[in-house]
């Protein structure tokens, strides 16, 4: 079986890739394995209708922790129950997770709060979780230590303290197109090739001036393997190895 491109954090249904998606997706039809993002119950519905055409578009229901912070309690529980009803249909829960950036007490008790709930849902669905992970990663640790499920940081923004406590935990790390404007290249070399995942995050963190696209999947194992000194294919897969243990074993 030949080694696919894996891109293990994207937003393809994202409105601002409508005019362009269709044409790019068709052209990497085949090669490519893209766990599509969902951040609110609209958005996961959009994801759903849209791996219908798309095989390789791998449907996952999110309830971004941004989506939990800025909305009422109870629209948020509405929100919720959409995640539980609907869980059996997607792939993945993606994405999910902790975001304190600019936010009050309150609203981190909320996110905190949906956030075990979702986690709890996934142990006993056997699901894998992405994670959002914004100025949070103790308690995102302190979350993920307390479940028996398998997840993968996307975007991953510590240091090497963090990357210690996440390899510790049994937790994969997903490193983004960004990382090639970021360089965070110590990460990179630090990080064991058996936690490694790769994303785009698209439309955002483009590495260039363009919209991010999973065409941008290869650059970003050219700029790993240049750090990890190894052939980018090795790279690749690696990856693809990864994500046949982290959703299939």
């Amino acid at each position: 079986m030949e080694d696919k491109f894996i891109d293990a954090h994207a937003h393809m249904s994202d409105g601002s890739l409508e005019q362009v998606r269709d044409k790019f997706l068709d052209s990497i039809s085949g090669s490519y394995l893209i766990l599509n993002a969902g951040e609110n119950k609209s958005d996961s519905k959009r994801i759903l209708n849209d791996s219908e055409k798309y095989k390789f578009l791998l449907p996952c229901i999110g309830l971004h922790p941004n989506e939990i912070a800025y909305k009422s309690y109870q629209v948020v529980e509405a929100e919720f129950d959409f995640l539980s009803s609907n869980l059996g249909k997607f792939f993945a829960i993606s994405e999910v997770g902790l975001d304190y950036k600019g936010k009050d007490i309150y609203q981190m008790e909320q996110e905190k709060e949906f956030f075990y709930k979702i986690l709890e849902l996934a142990e006993e669905n056997r699901k894998v979780c992405i994670i959002h992970s914004r100025k949070a990663m103790d308690d995102v640790f302190d979350a993920l230590s307390s479940f028996h499920v398998k997840s993968i940081i996307h975007n991953f923004e510590g240091n090497l303290r963090n990357l210690d406590k996440a390899n510790e935990l049994g937790i994969n790390i997903s490193i983004s197109t960004g990382f090639m404007k970021f360089k965070k290249d110590n990460i990179i070399k630090n990080l064991s090739m058996d936690k490694l995942f790769t994303e785009t995050d698209s439309p955002a963190l483009s590495p260039d001036s363009n919209v991010n696209t999973p065409l941008n999947i290869p650059k970003l194992l050219n700029y790993v393997s240049s750090i990890k000194k190894m052939e980018a294919d090795q790279i690749k897969s690696a990856v693809y190895k990864n994500f046949r243990r982290v959703f299939y074993d």
